[in-house]
């Protein structure tokens, strides 16, 4: 497997917070500071989901930013049942050591980003994993 997990910029899905007309995220693809994902409004959280292989353990979570070192939540949570547990917090461009979650045949992680502007960026991010 490897020891990571990247996310994408397209892994980042928006929570309703924003209000119901601000849901979905739009790539900004300008070669400067306004370059990676963008939040339609700010007070709308960014989410992505990330499945843990068989066997592995997730260890780490890395997300990147703009600059902002926005505050990142991760959590478990399963596909079978509502409730989340957190695993661990920090900041955005710094390395969370999270609570170890091994894989289950139906946990993932769900990683919340809480931004504050809709100049916030997010441009992607790596889960650490390894053998349970």
């Amino acid at each position: 497997y490897g020891s990571t997990i990247k996310l994408l910029p397209s892994d980042f899905v928006t929570n309703e917070e924003g209000g119901s007309t601000k849901h979905g995220v739009g790539y900004v693809d300008n070669d400067d500071a306004t370059y990676g994902m963008k939040v339609p409004n700010a007070g709308t959280e960014l989410f992505a989901f990330v499945s843990i292989p068989e066997g592995m353990k997730a260890t780490h979570v890395d997300i990147y930013d703009n600059s902002h070192n926005l505050a990142v939540e991760v959590f478990e949570i399963d596909v079978n049942s509502s409730g989340l547990t957190s695993k661990g917090s920090g900041n955005a461009n710094t390395t969370i050591d999270i609570t170890d979650v091994n894989a289950t045949a139906t946990n993932l992680l769900a990683i919340e980003v809480t931004t504050i502007a809709t100049s916030n960026r997010v441009y992607g991010g790596v889960v650490t994993i390894a053998a349970q």
